[in-house]
């Protein structure tokens, strides 16, 4: 046998084995279920080519899960609509991306709106400051690689690989043929039952009866939900909904009734306790010390939607004050991300926090927004604040 064909064997041997081990690792995530890895984000921007030709002025409220909880655009337009504002906006608003996720998923929006000619009436953009701490960059490192290269484009990877070679493949292998999913993302999700347990509450577990309780609702709710809702088309993020959740007036009074309760058995001081110690363990909610990487990454984000869009506003969105304290220390930080921030944009923050306006009922957890009973009072808010500027225009 020549040489050549023992070559052309060994490769194609090589060949057959990554492919093997390829097909292996995609259908050992679609088991996993990390096919809907980012699966609200992915949706959202597959939506973009019909929102960029809505013919209404156009308002997107973009930022994290707090805003996916908090703001009702249906509502936003129908009380907008009442007072003379014929506008459609769309909640943007996705859990589990730090700035520097969000800066390139602002870059894809961009594009988008730009191929179309297309400019936002109003961008509201939200500053969450717990999501911009080093801690939080850190527990997002595993992940870097592979939303980095979900959310980039072939020319960011391509100026990534004349930076570093070895990344940019890297990158590339991940985004097309990993599914998206690094092999250091598997080793950190099953290196997680190695690490330091999180710290827990010492105040007193609820009752059984309450934790029965609480499931029986919630099994309720979820069959009430399928039955207001028959043809409803399952989704994480619904261009009929504009990006939002459901509103009370399509609801029962006995489904509102089922919210209530619901709600006031999430707000045990167990829960929210335990809820506390996450966000301080996770993402340093009441320390609060900024990475310099997110805090630019930020500034890149208002940038970028200043330039497809009339009128830019940040807001910082209410935390449950009850249970979120920040030392003197920690709020001059803030306030000095506050003061570069808008030093280096020329946009001036508004902050519905620490307002009063929303008092600890209102939340599921300690930085959600619940359900009608925090999103409908916080939208109507935002009309108040934003009627005058949008009737301007």
């Amino acid at each position: 046998m020549s040489e050549r064909k023992i070559y052309f064997k060994i490769l194609l041997a090589i060949a057959i084995g990554m492919i093997v081990v390829v097909i292996g690792f995609r259908a050992f995530l679609a088991a996993m279920g990390a096919g809907g890895l980012m699966s609200r984000v992915s949706e959202a921007r597959a939506e973009i080519p019909t929102i960029v030709k809505e013919e209404k002025d156009l308002v997107m409220f973009y930022g994290s899960s707090m805003v996916r909880a908090g703001f009702s655009p249906r509502q936003f337009d129908r009380e907008l609509a009442e007072q003379g504002v014929d506008i459609k906006s769309y909640n943007f608003g996705f859990g589990g991306l730090n700035p520097l996720f969000q800066a390139a998923l602002a870059r894809r929006i961009k594009e988008q709106f730009d191929a179309n000619d297309k400019r936002l009436e109003l961008a509201i953009i939200e500053f969450n400051p717990f999501q911009t701490t080093k801690t939080r960059r850190n527990g997002a490192i595993a992940a870097e690689e592979s939303f980095l290269g979900i959310l980039g484009n072939d020319q960011e990877l391509l100026d990534i690989a004349k930076n570093d070679l070895r990344k940019g493949i890297r990158m590339a292998n991940i985004k097309y043929i990993r599914g998206g999913i690094s092999a250091e993302m598997v080793t950190n999700f099953y290196g997680r039952m190695f690490a330091e347990p999180r710290p827990r509450t010492l105040l007193a577990k609820d009752s059984e009866e309450h934790g029965k309780r609480l499931g029986e609702v919630g099994d309720a709710l979820t069959k009430r939900f399928d039955e207001e809702y028959p043809n409803y088309v399952d989704s994480d993020w619904s261009l009929e909904w504009q990006g939002g959740g459901t509103i009370p007036e399509e609801r029962s009074k006995e489904t509102l009734e089922l919210f209530d309760e619901y709600y006031k058995l999430l707000q045990s001081d167990y829960r929210m306790d335990n809820a506390r110690l996450n966000r301080i363990h996770t993402a340093d909610i009441e320390g609060l010390n900024f990475d310099p990487l997110l805090m630019e990454s930020f500034i890149e984000i208002v940038k970028t939607f200043q330039q497809f869009s009339d009128r830019v506003e940040v807001v910082i969105l209410p935390q449950n004050r009850k249970w979120i304290k920040n030392p003197p220390e920690a709020i001059e930080r803030f306030d000095n991300a506050v003061a570069r921030i808008e030093g280096e944009t020329g946009v001036q923050i508004r902050n519905f926090d620490r307002t009063g306006k929303f008092d600890p009922t209102m939340f599921s957890d300690t930085t959600h927004l619940a359900r009608y009973l925090g999103d409908v009072p916080f939208t109507n808010h935002l009309v108040k604040v934003y009627q005058p500027i949008l009737a301007q225009d």
